[in-house]
Order: structure tokens, then sequence, then C-alpha cells
């Protein structure tokens, strides 16, 4: 779920890099591009190696992807609209209609109201 989310790695003392993740191995090592140090320096690319670093967190807020389930659950009858967690996405008429961040997938005047709700929720989102 962190993949292409600007992430802080965490190493030791005040000493951190900050950019975009891009992959995970099965070890726990990192690559992230558009890499800049705590002292600014920047890097195209960076490999980050598991017994390197501390933590990671989260840069950028997520998109509150259940929230706009939740909004588009709304609309449509019970048990059409499925958050899946661990994709991120919204299927919604299983699966005729995909909405991830980055917006709506799909056809018809289901997926027209569908992308009515996406720009309004981005709409207030940007409001907060």
């Amino acid at each position: 779920m962190l993949i292409d989310k600007i992430v802080k790695v965490y190493l030791e003392k005040d000493k951190f890099f900050v950019g975009q993740l891009k992959g995970v191995s099965e070890d726990s090592n990192l690559i992230l591009n558009n890499v800049k140090n705590e002292k600014g320096k920047t890097f195209p690319k960076m490999l980050i190696r598991s017994s390197y670093y501390h933590f990671v967190t989260v840069e950028e807020e997520p998109f509150p992807m259940q929230a706009l389930a939740n909004r588009i659950a709304t609309i449509f009858s019970k048990g059409h609209v499925n958050y899946i967690d661990d994709q991120n996405i919204i299927s919604i008429l299983n699966g005729k209609i995909i909405v991830d961040e980055n917006g709506v997938r799909g056809t018809g005047p289901s997926a027209d109201r569908v992308k009515k709700i996406y720009d309004q929720f981005n709409l207030d989102l940007e409001k907060d």
C-alpha cells in the first residue's frame, strides 16, 4: 500500500532519506526514486538495505479510500460497493467500475455517476 507514496526512511541519529517508494524486496530492502537526504542532496534512485534503516513513515496523507467507498455506497444498493483494502481500490457492481486514487475506470451511466461523486469528494478534500 505504500508503493508510489512519498516516504521518509530513518537511519541512525538525525539521518534520513525522503523519496518515492518504488519497491520493497522480500528482505525489506527499499527502492526509492527522487531521493533527498537530510542535507538536501538529491539522488535519482536509491536502494536502501533493510539492515541500514530503522523505520519508514509516509510523508503524504494517504487518499481516504474507505471514506470515498462509504460515500459511493450511499448511492448504490447494499453489497454493490466493495472496498479492497490490500489493493486500495473500490470495486463497484462486481468490478464493472473500479475506483482508485487516480480516478474512475468504467463506462455507462453508473460510471458517470461515480465519477461525479469522485470529483466532488476530491473538491471536498481540497477545502479541508
